[in-house]
């Protein structure tokens, strides 16, 4: 790390996430002394996430002091927040009066490779200056008190701060800590289960480097550039570049290295360099103010976020991303919900560190255990990235997302909620909530970052567009009630729709290495046979008398798709989604002791169900929104998972640009057609909960249409 004072940052890769603004923090440092008063929160740390911190839990109410040493402030280059953060952001009075501009766009490239756009990932460019001081007014505003000093230690409910000369203990019912990234040398003392520092370093330490230059002109758009590790150097470490667009013919370029502290801006002004001899928008870059480094820690456990008593918050709980060094938004969300778990218990902190370590471990799954694994593991972790960086499968498209851009798992997964009453979404929340949970505890150890695919939006338990939600209402329309074995049934199913999904997607010419290793074929089958053979475990265990009928449709499903891959094709892709749909509602009927009448009435909703899922997909994709399988027209019907050329009466590849406007009225009006068709089906259904339930889950599917 630079030794430069005025070049150190608080442990994030470029876009950096939050500043060190307490020098040095000792918990466990013996008594402290000088003037003592008391509040309800004390906030070590004015960089960011203490500032979010301090200002949302100011405005809820609470006596808030903020202390900083003023330091960090004025430096010169440009972050990137999500947009699911700057949506958390909003709760908070004032905030609307943030300095950003907009960026809807991105694009990744890994090696030498050209760059894709990932679209649809709406985020914003702050300058780091503008943004500290505002945030750090912001707290102000909503009734934070700053106080500007040194805390040097930190012993339970006390925090001892210290203004040249003056000493000052403050005790408070809440401690949060916003110290950035761990720094040699600064005293700590241990917690029981947590990694010693010099292993978080090892397995997920790191150093970023960030600059601002001005000759650049770019399109509005952050840009990643993923290199690669070389198959022959098995002591190499893989990097991140960073590039974000500026005010006129600004950008910062940064760089992260994971796992390799050393020499970053060297390695900076090399990336730099190359980058300028590549591409012609850089051949007149010139540096626009001084490199800017930093640690970085993706050493993030739930246990570590609350040690000592206090809750860790942003770099300070290791939350910068484990590929890209990315840190701000992850800074936003954890000063967030560690505000909401300090307001819900102002007094009981056991009760609020508790609440706080259960919201991040639910938001994070799968995040940081993924980055342990490609710390371990990288040369294969990131082979797989690479070798499926140019694959349009919607597993590894909504895959990338999720590990690689800050806008949050919402923004990977796209799954719509489904339009509940309370009461309802209360009833359906406990079982769609133990389903995630046997489905995380089968993935998380062995691919956790499929575990990042499992659950979308806010957290477990949420009713949206899922195979739970028609196995559920099934069960109880049949009269059944959910019992262990029906959970693992459900979880079961959904595991395996998201194996399916790994096979659904072009195909890919053989690549022909050295090693003669087809990494993207060898990704696609590892990943989609872990998912079906976990799915077959689980129904083989714990509900053996449904274990057939689960196989069978997992062969139906196979023979479907094989007959789509035949010229022309022997089925159509509706006949594909239809039967990923309708096999949760016949189960869930049968399950609960249905009547023949009603197992059928509900199959052939969820076959209404799966039809309807695909044309709306075909929908956004026609009129250029990203759609929930993350395709294209042109991918999608490609793939063969298009209803386009059915649709338009022919069975052949491409779409013309005067066919859109055609494709598009069709669509809709199959959909709604389908739509009706589903809807018709309800009167037959008993139970006023499950009719609500499956009207609500078709209505959620056809809201494009």
């Amino acid at each position: 790390m630079s030794g430069n004072r005025e070049a150190a940052v608080a442990g994030t890769g470029p876009p950096v996430g939050e500043s060190r603004e307490a020098d040095v923090v000792v918990v466990g440092a013996g008594p402290p002394v000088g003037e003592s008063r008391e509040t309800d929160v004390v906030v070590v740390g004015a960089g960011p996430a203490g500032s979010v911190a301090a200002a949302a839990l100011a405005a809820s109410g609470l006596r808030t002091v903020l202390v900083g040493d003023g330091s960090g402030h004025g430096r010169q280059y440009d972050v990137v927040l999500s947009a699911v953060a700057l949506d958390g952001l909003a709760a908070i009075p004032g905030a609307d009066a943030a300095p950003l501009r907009r960026l809807n766009a991105a694009d990744l490239a890994f090696g030498a490779g050209s760059p894709r756009e990932l679209a649809d990932a709406p985020m914003a460019v702050f300058a780091r200056d503008r943004l500290d001081s505002w945030l750090h007014g912001l707290a102000e505003a909503n009734g934070a008190e700053p106080l500007t000093g040194r805390v040097v230690a930190v012993e339970g409910d006390r925090v001892l701060v210290r203004q040249g000369q003056r000493a000052m203990t403050i005790t408070a019912g809440h401690v949060v800590l916003a110290t950035g990234c761990e720094r040699p040398g600064i005293a700590r003392t241990p917690v029981a289960g947590a990694l010693p520092s010099g292993v978080v370093s090892t397995l997920a330490g790191g150093v970023a480097c960030a600059r601002r230059y001005r000759g650049v002109r770019l399109d509005g758009r952050l840009s990643l550039r993923l290199a690669v590790p070389p198959r022959t150097d098995a002591r190499a470490r893989p990097a991140c570049l960073w590039i974000v667009p500026g005010d006129g013919d600004t950008c910062t370029i940064g760089l992260a290295r994971i796992g390799d502290g050393t020499d970053c801006e060297e390695a900076h002004d090399r990336a730099v360099a190359e980058l300028m001899r590549r591409d012609d928008r850089f051949a007149a870059a010139t540096p626009a103010g001084p490199p800017v480094t930093g640690p970085v820690s993706s050493a993030f456990a739930p246990a570590r976020t609350v040690e000592g008593g206090c809750l860790r918050v942003g770099d300070a709980a290791g939350l910068a991303n484990p590929f890209t060094g990315e840190g701000l938004s992850h800074t936003v969300h954890s000063a967030l919900y560690a505000a909401e778990a300090i307001a819900a218990h102002p007094d009981d902190p056991a009760a609020a560190r508790d609440a706080y370590a259960r919201r991040l471990s639910a938001t994070f799954v799968g995040y940081f255990e993924t980055a342990r694994h490609a710390a371990h593991r990288y040369h294969l972790a990131w082979r797989m990235l690479e070798a499926t960086s140019g694959s349009d499968s919607p597993l590894f498209v909504k895959g990338r997302r999720a590990v690689l851009l800050p806008e949050g798992l919402a923004g990977a997964t796209m799954a719509d909620q489904i339009e509940l009453p309370e009461a309802d979404a209360l009833a359906l929340a406990p079982f769609l909530a133990a389903c995630d949970e046997v489905a995380l505890a089968a993935v998380r150890e062995e691919w956790p970052f499929i575990a990042r695919l499992l659950l979308a939006g806010r957290g477990p338990g949420e009713a949206r567009i899922r195979p739970a939600v028609l196995f559920v209402a099934a069960l109880a329309a049949a009269g059944g009630v959910p019992q262990a074995a029906q959970v693992t049934v459900g979880s079961a199913v959904e595991l395996a729709m998201l194996g399916a999904l790994a096979f659904l997607g072009p195909g890919r010419p053989a690549e022909h290495t050295g090693r003669g290793v087809d990494w993207g074929t060898t990704t696609t089958v590892l990943v989609g046979d872990f998912l079906l053979a976990q799915a077959t475990r689980l129904v083989s265990a714990e509900a053996p008398d449904v274990a057939w009928s689960f196989a069978d449709w997992l062969t139906e499903l196979t023979c479907l798709r094989g007959g789509r891959l035949t010229d022309p094709p022997g089925v159509t892709a509706a006949d594909v989604f239809a039967a990923m749909f309708e096999f949760p509602a016949r189960l869930g009927a049968q399950l609960g002791c249905g009547s023949p009448a009603l197992v059928a009435r509900l199959r052939a909703f969820g076959r209404h169900c799966g039809t309807a899922f695909l044309l709306a997909d075909d929908i956004l994709a026609l009129r250029g929104q990203r759609n929930r399988l993350d395709t294209t027209p042109e991918t999608a019907i490609t793939a063969r998972i298009s209803a386009i050329p059915h649709l338009l009466g022919r069975p052949g590849h491409g779409l013309a640009d005067e066919e859109r406007a055609r494709a598009v009225e069709a669509a809709v009006a199959e959909c709604r057609r389908v739509r009706e068709a589903a809807l018709a089906l309800l009167p037959g259904v008993p139970g006023e909960l499950s009719r609500r339930v499956l009207r609500a889950f078709v209505d959620a599917i056809t809201a494009p249409a």
